[in-house]
């Protein structure tokens, strides 16, 4: 079957800069809202707040509503809801992924109600998407959603994002990265051509270069609390160009075997203190193993030492768990809804099961620590 390319590339408006939050009353009166339903991270708004007009003292009414943790199908109703029962014109959505992520969903299944995100961290191309990634509320991930409508308004105060936890900066580097080796192989094979998919590969080649030319220095200045243009590019390549990846190339471009793995790691509680990202940066080396591309993981190496990104079982806190309960990962991750489908190699329980046992020895063998 032929797949699907609908090109939904990016937010209607994207602003980033110091100060982008001062646009947002004039934002919301040119686009009719004067009731707005607030939801938020606690820990964002702290950060964020500071940098916020005053929404009351500009004529809005706003409904603030904290977030409740997780993407989830219990906590988009309560949102849906909320915009139903208040009769709000939008929702703003302040924070990480999963905060957009659920205000995208609930904008959506509301009647699509118009939808404006205000990103707190780079940790993932949420920001940019029309998708929501979907976790139970125990946190094990069930798949995502796309939406046929894009946000409205997306405002990046890069102040807000330099001072958000590095390990989400971190672990968004590691997400974006994959965006190349999820999707070079797709769009290499694709049996259609087309500008779309030549910009979705130049996009995912710039998620791979940026971040092994800059992230490192931007990962440093990041800790000096530097806005430095190391810092910026690679903070806009996780937000940006990561979500044009897909955005152009659709089910050419979309998460596959490096994502399969992460969502199948999500069955094990141990690994639920670990970010999306981190968990991907494993899902990457698993998928080059059963690619054969050993000479690509050792280019990698260095990189992954330095961010300390995971290659082995020990540095997701499984180093203890048996063969029985890996072969378990292996099934989960080719449920039938697993992104692994969408693969272009074809791969089995053996085959994934076997790839983990070759990346343990292979770690091994690098001396990975």
């Amino acid at each position: 079957m032929a797949l699907q390319l609908i090109s939904r590339i990016a937010p209607q408006e994207y602003i980033s800069e110091v100060g982008a939050y001062d646009r947002l009353p004039s934002a919301l009166n040119a686009r009719f809202i004067k009731k707005v339903l607030f939801l938020h991270g606690t820990k964002s708004l702290g950060k964020a707040e500071k940098y916020l007009p005053d929404l009351p003292a500009h004529g809005f009414h706003v409904i603030d509503i904290t977030f409740n943790g997780e993407c989830s199908n219990n906590e988009i109703d309560r949102v849906i809801q909320l915009l139903k029962n208040e009769n709000a014109d939008a929702i703003i959505g302040l924070g990480g992924g999963k905060v957009m992520d659920t205000a995208k969903a609930a904008a959506y299944k509301a009647g699509c109600v118009p939808v404006i995100l205000l990103p707190t961290m780079a940790s993932n191309c949420a920001a940019w998407s029309c998708l929501s990634v979907m976790y139970k509320d125990n946190g094990e991930c069930i798949g995502h959603e796309i939406f046929p409508s894009q946000t409205s308004l997306v405002l990046v105060e890069p102040r807000v994002i330099l001072d958000s936890p590095i390990d989400y900066f971190i672990a968004g580097v590691a997400d974006t990265i994959a965006k190349w080796y999820e999707s070079d192989l797709q769009l290499q094979q694709a049996e259609r051509s087309g500008i779309a998919l030549y910009f979705s590969r130049e996009a995912a080649r710039q998620c791979l270069e940026i971040p092994l030319q800059h992230a490192e220095k931007a990962i440093q200045d990041m800790r000096e609390g530097k806005l430095s243009d190391d810092w910026i590019q690679v903070m806009e390549t996780n937000i940006m160009a990561s979500g044009l990846v897909g955005g152009f190339g659709d089910e050419y471009a979309r998460a596959t075997a490096a994502h399969a793995i992460h969502d199948a790691l999500t069955i094990r509680k141990e690994t639920h203190h670990l970010l999306h990202g981190i968990k991907v940066a494993y899902g990457i080396m698993v998928e080059l193993v059963i690619e054969e591309k050993f000479d690509e993981m050792k280019r990698l190496l260095p990189f992954y030492r330095a961010l300390n990104l995971p290659v082995s079982l020990e540095d997701l806190s499984l180093g203890n768990i048996t063969r029985q309960e890996i072969r378990e990962i292996a099934v989960s991750a080719l449920k039938p809804t697993s992104l692994i489908h969408k693969y272009p190699i074809q791969c089995t329980v053996d085959r994934v099961y076997d790839a983990i046992i070759e990346l343990e020895k292979w770690a091994n063998q690098n001396a990975v620590k």
